[in-house]
């Protein structure tokens, strides 16, 4: 469960990063794609955290708690450093550069 939910919490964060810099644009288009894709990723990730968020309640398994959480943040970072990587110098074309 932990690898599906990592690959999800990685598009979310890419998704989310998209969806910030398609804001940003000149292209309604460009923004609506991201937005479906950011609000349908983190729609499905929510389902794994809140599992975990009840397994911790139920057990007070504080080290369960810093696992997610540091799990959650990794995966959320790098999410969002590759999206931005990726924008900048495969997506995003002169027409829909952020200067």
């Amino acid at each position: 469960m932990w690898f599906l939910w990592g690959l999800l919490l990685v598009g979310q964060n890419a998704a989310f990063t998209l969806v910030s810099r398609a804001r940003n644009s000149n292209s309604l288009t460009y923004h609506a794609w991201a937005s479906l894709l950011s609000n349908g990723v983190w729609f499905m990730s929510n389902f794994i955290l809140f599992g975990a968020f009840i397994d911790i309640i139920k057990n007070s398994d504080w080290t369960l708690a810093v696992s997610v959480g540091l799990f959650y943040t990794m995966c959320t970072m790098g999410g969002s450093l590759g999206m931005h990587y990726l924008a900048l110098h495969h997506i995003e074309k002169p027409k829909l550069r952020i200067v």
